[in-house]
C-alpha cells in the first residue's frame, strides 16, 4: 500500500466514523431522550428503526430518507476540517487498537496463529501502537471530492437507534482493512501470513463500528473527557444542515436542539446499546429468516409518503410477535404462493406487525395501508399505489411510461403486471405484498361482488400477500389462503405486552419515578398494567405515554383505566368536564369534525367549519386532544387525523354521541357547507 493509499484510507475511516458518530448522536436524541428534562414529551415522536425516513418525512418537499443520508454524510466526509479533528482521529484509533487486542486473544486467532508458526503476541503488540501509528498518518493533499458512497441500508443502520441494526454497519472493504494491517505490520518491521491478514481483517470489517461506538460510550460513562466536544461540534454540523434543507418537525427540532452541552451529549450517549438483549436477539433471528425471500441489493420500492408515516408511527418500541412472523415464514416457506390473513380485534397491534414487517423486509415488498383517518380507503388507491410500486421497483417505466386508461377501474392490469414481474424475477426470490386494514376499505366505491381492493383470485407462483382485518366478512380471494387469529395466543401476547411494558419502564426515568413514589416493585406494575390492557397495544401506548407525561400523577395504580374502552370513556368524562368550561362546546365539534373528516385537515379548516374566529382557540383545543391525534406537515402547515380507528368508533357510538349534545348529521352538514365553501384542508 502506497502512502497516498494509506492516507486515503485513514480519510475514510475518519469520513466514516463522523457519520457514524453524528448518526448515533441524532438516532439516540431522538429515540431515547429520556433523562433530558428539556426534550421529555409526554407523546414522543413516532420513531422507527429508520430514523432518516422519520426526519426526512418532516423536511420540506419531503426528501427521500436515502438522499437525506447521503446529505449528511458528504456534508460531513467532504468538510476539510474532519481531517483535522484530533480527537475523531484518537478516536478511531482507539476503536482499532482495542479491536486488534480483543482479536489477538481470541481462541480462533490463537489457533490461527500457531498453525502458521506465528505467535498472537505480536499483533498485541501491534494493537499497543495502533493509536500513535494512526495519529501519525499523514492526510494532507488528501482528495476528499470523491466523497463515501454509503449505500442506502448503511445509512439506515447508522442512524438507528437499535443496538443490534447499527453492529450491522460495515465501513470499509475487507481489502481496505487488510493493506492498511499490511502496511501497519510492515512499519514496524513484520510480516504476517496472509490467511492472518485475511482473518484480522475480516474482524475489523464486521466490528470496527461497534468497537468506535463502544468507545464513545465509554468516554460517556466517564464525564465526556475525550470525545464529548468533538461530538457536540459534529451535533451542531448536522444539526445546521438539517436546519437548511428545511427540518420543520418541531418536536424533532427541539429534541435535536436541546443537546446543547457536553453533560447532554454524554447522557445521549451513554443510552448506546441500551434495549434489551433477548428482544434484539428475537428480532435479528426473524429479520435473517425473512431477508432470505428477498434481493437485498435491489432497491426498496418507492413506498408513498402516507404509508411512510404510518409505518414510522406503529414501529416506535415494536416488541415480541415473534410467533406471528414466525408463522409468515412458514407460510412462505411452505406455499408456492397465496394470502396469508393476520386477523385480529381492534388495538391489538395488528399495523404494528405489518409496518415491523415492512421493515425486516427492507422496504423490498409491496406496501399499502389503508386507513380511514387518513382517507386511504379506496381500491383505486390501492390499485395506483401498487401498480407504481411495481414498476418503478421493476424498471418497467419504459414498458409503462403512464399507467394505463382503466388501470384502477379493477384488477386486470395488476394482475398483468404481477405476471411480467414474476416471469422476470428468480426463482429463488419472492414478490411479497404487505397490505394491512382491509376492514377500512370501502366496499361501496367497487363493482359488486368483487374481491377487496380487487385482490387477484389466482395469483402467479412466488407471489404473497400478508394482510390483516378484523374478524368480520370481507370478499376475498379462497384458494391459497391462512388465516391466522391473534386473538387465540393469549399466553403468548400476554408476554409481548410485559416484555414492552418492561422496556418502556427501563428506558424512562419519569416511568420508574412513578413507580417508586408508590412503592411499587417494577415487576408489581408490569404485571398490573398487562392486566389491565387486555392485552391491546393502543391502550399501553396511551397510558405509559400519559405517565410519563405526568397525567397520572395523582392517581394509584389500582385507578388506571381498566381496558381500552374504560381509557376512552374516563378520558371524555375528562375532556367534557365542568358545563361552564368556555371551550367545552369547541372541544366537542373539533374532534367531531376530525372523526367525520375523509383526510387530515390543518387547523384554519377545523376553525372555519366550527365558525370559530379565533384559530388559536382551535390549536388550544386541538392541545388538549393531542394524545389522540397523528400530525402530518404538508407545505409547511401541520394537519391533523384521529390516530387510530378505535377511537373514531368510540365516538360514533350512541352514548357518547348523545352525552356530546350534537348529532352527526349536523356535523357532517358543516364538513359539507365547509367543502363547497372552498375551506383549506
Amino acid at each position: 500500500m502506497s502512502l497516498v493509499d494509506l492516507a486515503n484510507t485513514k480519510a475514510r475511516v475518519i469520513g466514516w466514523t463522523a457519520v457514524m458518530g453524528v448518526g448515533q448522536m441524532i438516532a439516540n436524541a431522538i429515540a431515547n431522550p429520556g433523562g433530558i428534562a428539556a426534550i421529555a414529551s409526554a407523546n414522543p415522536i413516532p420513531i422507527g428503526i429508520s430514523i432518516l425516513a422519520s426526519i426526512a418525512i418532516g423536511i420540506a418537499g419531503n426528501m427521500a430518507a436515502n438522499d437525506l443520508g447521503n446529505r449528511m454524510a458528504e456534508k460531513l466526509a467532504k468538510n476539510p476540517n474532519i481531517l483535522d479533528n484530533h480527537d475523531l482521529i484518537k478516536a478511531a484509533g482507539e476503536a482499532i487498537g482495542e479491536l486488534l487486542k480483543d482479536v489477538a486473544k481470541s481462541p480462533q486467532f490463537i489457533a490461527l496463529a500457531l498453525s502458521k508458526n506465528s505467535s498472537a503476541r505480536d499483533l498485541d503488540r501491534l494493537a499497543e501502537k495502533t493509536p500513535e501509528y494512526w495519529q501519525n498518518i499523514n492526510t494532507e493533499g488528501v482528495d476528499l471530492s470523491r466523497g463515501l458512497n454509503i449505500s442506502e441500508d448503511q445509512l439506515t443502520l447508522i442512524f438507528s437507534a437499535d443496538a443490534a441494526e447499527f453492529d450491522r454497519v460495515t465501513g470499509l472493504t475487507p481489502e481496505d482493512w487488510a493493506r492498511f494491517i499490511g502496511e501497519f505490520a510492515a512499519s514496524e518491521g513484520k510480516s504476517f501470513d496472509a490467511e492472518i491478514v485475511d482473518f484480522v481483517a475480516q474482524r475489523l470489517y464486521e466490528t470496527f463500528p461497534k468497537a468506535y461506538r463502544e468507545v464513545l460510550k465509554q468516554d460517556a460513562a466517564k464525564g465526556g473527557e475525550k470525545f464529548a466536544a468533538m461530538l457536540l461540534n459534529l451535533h451542531q454540523i448536522a444539526l445546521a444542515e438539517l436546519k437548511d434543507l428545511g427540518l420543520q418537525n418541531e418536536e424533532i427540532l427541539g429534541k435535536l436542539e436541546a443537546v446543547a452541552t457536553r453533560q447532554q451529549i454524554c447522557q445521549v450517549m451513554a443510552k448506546l446499546g441500551s434495549i434489551e438483549i433477548g428482544i434484539r436477539d428475537d428480532l435479528a433471528q426473524i429479520r435473517a429468516l425473512l431477508e432470505r425471500y428477498i434481493d437485498p441489493a435491489a432497491p426498496s420500492l418507492p413506498i408513498s409518503i402516507k404509508s411512510e408515516t404510518i409505518i414510522q408511527d406503529r414501529i416506535k418500541d415494536f416488541t415480541g410477535r415473534k410467533f406471528v412472523f414466525e408463522a409468515i415464514n412458514e407460510f412462505l416457506k411452505t406455499n408456492r404462493k397465496g394470502y396469508f390473513v393476520l386477523e385480529a380485534e381492534p388495538g391489538v397491534g395488528k399495523s404494528a406487525i405489518m409496518a415491523a414487517c415492512v421493515v425486516m423486509l427492507k422496504r423490498r415488498c409491496v406496501t399499502h395501508f389503508n386507513s380511514q383517518p387518513d382517507g386511504i380507503v379506496s381500491a383505486k388507491t390501492f390499485l395506483e399505489n401498487a401498480c407504481i410500486q411495481l414498476i418503478e421497483g421493476f424498471h418497467l417505466k419504459g414498458k409503462y411510461p403512464q399507467l394505463p386508461e382503466n388501470a384502477l377501474e379493477n384488477g386486470n392490469f395488476l394482475g398483468r403486471l404481477l405476471g411480467e414481474v414474476s416471469a422476470k424475477s428468480s426463482s429463488e426470490k419472492k414478490l411479497i405484498f404487505v397490505v394491512d386494514a382491509l376492514d377500512e376499505v370501502d366496499l361501496k366505491e367497487q363493482s359488486s361482488n368483487s374481491n377487496v381492493l380487487y385482490l387477484p383470485e389466482v395469483l402467479p407462483d412466488n407471489v404473497y400477500f400478508i394482510v390483516s382485518k378484523r374478524p368480520e366478512f370481507l370478499p376475498m380471494p379462497a384458494a391459497n389462503r391462512k388465516v391466522f387469529d391473534l386473538m387465540k395466543y393469549s399466553a403468548e401476547s400476554l408476554e409481548d405486552v410485559k416484555a414492552y411494558l418492561a422496556k418502556r419502564t427501563e428506558r424512562s426515568e419519569l416511568i420508574q419515578d412513578w413507580i417508586n413514589r408508590r412503592n411499587l416493585q417494577r415487576e408489581q406494575f408490569v404485571t398490573a398494567v398487562a392486566q389491565k390492557s387486555e392485552k391491546k397495544f393502543m391502550y399501553l401506548r396511551h397510558v405509559i405515554d400519559e405517565i410519563e407525561g405526568g397525567t397520572y400523577n395523582d392517581v394509584n395504580l389500582n385507578d388506571l383505566p381498566a381496558g381500552l374502552q374504560e381509557y376512552y370513556q374516563k378520558h371524555w368524562a375528562q375532556m367534557m368536564g365542568r358545563e361552564d368550561d368556555p371551550l367545552l362546546e369547541l372541544k366537542v365539534k373539533i374532534i367531531y369534525f376530525l372523526s367525520q373528516a375523509e383526510e387530515p385537515v390543518s387547523c384554519r379548516w377545523l376553525a372555519k367549519s366550527a365558525r370559530e374566529q379565533n384559530v388559536m382557540k382551535v390549536q388550544q383545543v386541538l392541545g388538549k386532544w393531542n394524545s389522540f391525534l397523528r400530525h402530518e406537515k404538508v407545505d409547511k402547515e401541520t394537519r391533523y387525523t384521529i390516530y387510530h380507528n378505535s377511537f373514531r368508533q368510540f365516538l360514533e357510538v350512541d352514548e357518547t354521541v348523545q352525552s356530546a349534545g350534537i348529532t352527526l348529521d349536523d356535523i357532517n352538514d358543516d364538513i359539507s357547507d365547509n367543502s363547497t365553501g372552498g375551506a383549506p384542508l
